[in-house]
Formats: C-alpha cells, sequence, structure tokens
C-alpha cells in the first residue's frame, strides 16, 4: 500500500516556480522511493505581474511517509491537489503564499521566502492601491493553519552567500529536503540539480546551505 504526499510551489512569473516544479516532479520520477507522480502548473492572468503555482504529488511507500491512506499505483491520476491536501507548500514569495491558503492545513509544512516581489500597482503608488500586508502578519496567518512555517528571507541569504539572489529557490529546495529527509533522498537531488541546474557547484552549494539551515 502507499500514500500521497502533495507539494505546492506558489509564486509570480520570473521567479521559477515552473522549474521548481519540474525539479520535484523529476526527482519523484526517479527516486526508489516513489511508485508514480503527476503534478501541473497553472499560470495567473497579468495581475501581480502573473501569478504561477505548480504542482508535485508523489505516491509513496507507506513505510516512508505513514499515513495510513491506503493508495495502489493506478490511485494517483489527477495531478490538481484537493484544497487542505498540501504536506509541503514552497512559497516563493509571500501574498501568493497566502492566496493559496485554501490548500493549507494542520498537515502543511509551509516554507515561505520573506522577500517580497510588489504588485505593478504599488510600485507605481496608484491611487487607492492596497499596500502589501506585514510579513508578521502573513506568517502569523500562517501558522495558524499550518503545522509548521519555516521563514527566511532566502534571496538575501542567496544574495549574501553567492553574490546574486538567483540561487534562491535551491536553498528553499534544501530546506524542504531536510524537513521531509523521509521523503528526499539527497543523493538523488543532487544528481538531479547536476543535470538541470547551472552552474552546478554553486547550486549544489546552495541546496547544501538550505539542508543546513534548520
Amino acid at each position: 500500500m502507499a500514500d500521497i504526499f502533495n507539494i505546492l510551489v506558489a509564486g509570480v512569473g520570473g521567479q521559477g516556480a515552473i522549474l521548481l516544479g519540474n525539479l520535484l516532479r523529476t526527482y519523484g520520477l526517479n527516486s526508489p522511493l516513489i511508485k508514480n507522480v503527476v503534478g501541473t502548473e497553472t499560470r495567473g492572468v497579468s495581475q501581480r505581474e502573473g501569478s504561477v503555482m505548480a504542482t508535485a504529488r508523489y505516491l509513496i511507500e507507506s513505510r516512508v511517509y505513514q499515513l495510513d491512506q491506503g493508495y495502489e499505483k493506478e490511485d494517483l491520476i489527477s495531478p490538481t491537489i484537493p484544497m487542505n491536501d498540501a504536506h509541503l507548500v514552497l512559497g516563493l514569495e509571500p501574498l501568493e503564499t497566502l492566496r493559496n491558503l485554501k490548500y493549507i492545513s494542520e498537515q502543511s509544512v509551509v516554507v515561505i521566502n520573506t522577500h517580497k516581489r510588489f504588485p505593478r500597482d504599488v510600485i507605481l503608488k496608484k491611487e487607492g492601491s492596497k499596500q502589501y500586508p506585514s510579513m508578521a502578519d502573513i506568517v502569523d496567518l500562517l501558522d495558524q493553519f499550518a503545522r509548521r512555517t519555516i521563514s527566511m528571507d532566502f534571496n538575501k541569504i542567496s544574495k549574501s552567500e553567492y553574490d546574486n539572489a538567483i540561487y534562491a529557490n535551491t536553498i528553499i529546495l534544501g530546506v524542504a529536503a531536510k524537513e521531509f529527509e523521509n521523503i528526499f533522498l539527497n543523493e538523488k537531488l543532487i544528481e538531479i540539480i547536476k543535470k538541470n541546474l547551472k552552474p552546478v557547484e554553486i547550486n549544489i552549494s546552495a541546496f547544501e546551505l538550505g539542508y543546513s539551515l534548520i
């Protein structure tokens, strides 16, 4: 028998949510612990420069992550995560993470990048535009729904360590791997990184940095 493990990646256009979702599905296809994997991505309208969501759903051995669900391989068909059923949420942008609150429940671990990507109307300071919610309010709300919230400015960490914020998502992946080390095999994830992310050395370092942060 097996259990389903649901991963949601939430961000906006240009943040790499689609790439991160693809990496997670590629891992699922290559991991000996996972029997089947499905997933999808959706791109929103131009609001906030385009909301982006990616999913990866794993059918895993019950001995790995015991949920007593009792699924068979053919049961994992839909790439869409049911409401309140995300186990891992990777929030690449705070407000987009909050917009996906309907997927978060007491079983969810949320890893959120606190670096804000402001909506265009806030940047231009249009009359009547809403201000960005405070990070304290966002994290407090997530804490009310999620089992655990891990919040850091991963852009700042990446910029400090590698002089470039582009490796923030790889650091986030490392944090997720540490939090669910019974599901994510480091050696297998590093193989995926080597084949899909350049430069290889820095991305591996960023992954290992994320793994060491919690």
